[in-house]
């Protein structure tokens, strides 16, 4: 289930350019059952030493101005927030919670909702082109020299599209209970339709794509990406997208 919640705010929005921990805090919370929220926040769903939070979320979609000088980003009203997930009582709690409260705030601005929408994935496609939300995050963990680094991946390599067939059939496992029948693939509409985005999450340094790109494969695993986000970090604001069925 998605939800697209049109926010409003006087005056101005101003957050920092590197804002994604600001609005998964905003998510996190509006969770209105407490029980349920320190589940999602501290435990997930379990795949061997994997947790998965089965949530994403877009960038904040309207109008901006950018001060690379001050490191800040300045909104106009109103904005968009696309909020996703293949676990309907999270979308039930967020929904209900931003509904009934009267002191919404993002960062330290004010906001309140001018409208909500919620949609169900009703496609049963094997085939697509999305259009990113927010940036799709695909990475290794190797060891040189004895330390840890962290590699990101391009679309442009055969790793990426690997990654993103290996992390959604561990979703798949969780909610099917069995592995997918079919594999996944992902690839760029044209190299100029990509671009890579650094975003600084708290301390961490990510890099992650934006695009337009074709995807395939069965329709469950489309459906668990839109729900849930290509790619990983997924709660931590990365992998959205919107998605148009190609035309036969």
């Amino acid at each position: 289930m998605r939800l697209e919640l049109e926010l409003g705010f006087d005056d101005r929005l101003v957050l920092p350019i590197h804002y994604n921990h600001i609005v998964q805090g905003f998510i996190y919370n509006n969770i209105e059952d407490d029980i349920f929220r320190t589940f999602l926040h501290d435990e997930g769903f379990q795949y061997e030493k994997r947790s998965f939070k089965f949530f994403t979320f877009s960038r904040l979609l309207g109008r901006f101005q950018m001060n690379t000088t001050d490191g800040t980003i300045t909104f106009a009203p109103p904005i968009k927030l696309i909020v996703s997930s293949a676990v309907d009582e999270f979308i039930e709690n967020f929904a209900n919670s931003v509904i009934k409260k009267d002191d919404l705030f993002l960062g330290k601005t004010s906001v309140y909702i001018n409208s909500i929408s919620a949609y169900d994935y009703k496609r049963d496609c094997s085939s697509g082109i999305i259009t990113m939300l927010s940036p799709m995050v695909t990475y290794s963990t190797v060891t040189l020299m004895g330390k840890k680094k962290t590699i990101y991946h391009s679309p442009s390599t055969e790793i990426f599209n690997k990654l993103i067939y290996e992390n959604l059939s561990k979703k798949y496992e969780i909610i099917y209970g069995q592995q997918p029948d079919e594999k996944f693939s992902i690839e760029p509409l044209n190299d100029r339709d990509i671009k890579m985005n650094i975003i600084k999450y708290h301390d961490l340094i990510i890099k992650g794509w934006m695009g337009k790109y074709r995807i395939e494969g069965q329709p469950e695993l489309i459906k668990i990406a839109y729900e849930t986000g290509l790619g990983s970090k997924n709660s931590q604001g990365f992998g959205c997208f919107t998605i148009i069925p190609e035309r036969r």
